[in-house]
């Protein structure tokens, strides 16, 4: 009988133990230009593969553990934001124009300037418009 005392009281103490091993994070990630809401952005707990993604509106939740101090807010097209875990977290993500490079559309698939060999033309946004 005091063997089974002594492992109810361990066992409703592990339970405690247990809950207090996450912390709950939410926030929302929209853009510089115009606050519009990020849809898809990645959220990830620093140095770990726990994670989520942004919904419509630009909203997350998250499940972070205790020993956490950052997450990591990444989109395609713009500059990656880290920022230290709080119960509610606003991220505002800028565009990274400077890892933009030059596409080349090919009839076969997509090609970069350096690696296209032949000859190529631009066409112009106006040229396009009167099409």
């Amino acid at each position: 009988m005091k063997s089974l005392k002594c492992m109810l009281l361990f066992l409703w103490m592990s339970i405690g133990l247990v809950s207090g091993q996450t912390t709950h994070v939410t926030g929302t990630v929209v853009t510089a230009e115009g606050g519009e809401p990020v849809i898809g952005a990645t959220i990830l707990v620093s140095g770990t593969s726990t994670g989520t993604i942004t919904d419509y509106n630009g909203s997350f939740t998250l499940n972070v553990p205790a020993t956490a101090k950052k997450i990591e807010v990444a989109y395609l097209g713009m500059i990656t934001q880290t920022v230290a875990v709080q119960p509610t977290v606003r991220v505002v993500l800028e565009a990274d124009t400077k890892t933009l490079d030059e596409v080349i559309v090919v009839a076969y698939g997509t090609s970069t300037k350096k690696s296209f060999t032949g000859s190529a033309s631009v066409v112009k946004a106006d040229a396009i418009k009167q099409i």
